[in-house]
């Protein structure tokens, strides 16, 4: 009993680290915007005032996500070097063959068109407009920055990177080594989701936790969901920065279902024994 209360409390911990590296980032953007606006904002109302540090802050996401990417990566090294254990293995940092990397690149942005595609099935077929709505708008604000380099580096690189890491590597480590691997690969997925709070993203993140747990099983390397992840994520940048380059349609569709099973199928054949 006493293993469990640890390790509940070990990933409650991981979790606040989290959380709090991004409050922090977000109020550090809340600080410079009054810094920036003392004159402007001096004698307007809260609606108007509210309303521009939530620009700000959308305009700025990627700044933020780089920022909050700092602050944890700083938390987790203090943590683990207070527990005089190597994070680099409580994470899963193994090497993985360079080929593995491409295939789940790929498979990545394959992932995210099919998704793409039943996530607007269902959006006109199924009366969640008012759902959708706000999912479409934490997208947009997550998406808005002009700076496509320094969002692709966030969003598309830095903060998969960080969610793997904790959720695939500590959390989900932590877990299997106290529960079922079915219980672990679950509860880490279900977390993954609640914690993306939205209802569309929130279940989107919970079978993508899913899939990237049994990704990082065949393989034994984090880098492996880390790869797949980045694929999803950098794909969705890039297509909401350069449409005409998004791949819409049916042939990409059946492409993409192929790349996706191909790219499983891959990953899964080429496991080590010992997963």
């Amino acid at each position: 009993m006493s293993k469990k209360f640890e390790m509940v409390g070990n990933i409650l911990l991981y979790l606040l680290v989290f959380i709090i590296s991004q409050f922090f980032a977000s109020y550090i953007a809340m600080f410079v915007f009054f810094i920036l606006n003392a004159k402007e904002i001096g004698f307007a109302d809260i609606i108007y005032i509210q309303t521009q540090v939530e620009k700000f802050i959308s305009q700025y996401t990627p700044a933020i996500y780089i920022v909050s990417f700092i602050l944890s990566t700083i938390g987790y090294f203090t943590i683990f070097r207070l527990k005089k254990k190597n994070i680099y293995k409580e994470g899963g940092f193994l090497k993985i063959p360079f080929y593995k990397i491409f295939v789940l690149v790929f498979t990545g942005v394959a992932a995210n068109i099919v998704v793409d595609f039943l996530l607007n099935y269902i959006r006109h077929n199924v009366d969640l407009e008012h759902t959708f709505i706000k999912y479409n708008t934490l997208i947009e604000s997550i998406l808005s920055s002009n700076n496509v380099i320094l969002l692709l580096l966030s969003t598309g690189i830095l903060y998969p990177f960080l969610e793997e890491v904790i959720f695939r590597g500590f959390i989900f480590n932590e877990l299997r080594k106290n529960v079922s691997i079915t219980k672990a690969i679950g509860i880490q997925a279900f977390l993954f989701g609640f914690l993306h709070l939205d209802p569309v993203q929130g279940t989107y993140a919970f079978l993508l936790g899913l899939f990237l747990a049994y990704i990082y099983l065949w393989t034994g390397s984090i880098w492996a969901p880390v790869a797949l992840h980045v694929g999803v994520n950098s794909y969705a940048v890039m297509a909401s920065k350069f449409p005409q380059f998004s791949l819409n349609g049916t042939l990409y569709l059946v492409l993409s279902v192929f790349v996706l099973i191909i790219g499983t199928a891959i990953i899964y054949k080429t496991r080590p024994e010992q997963n």
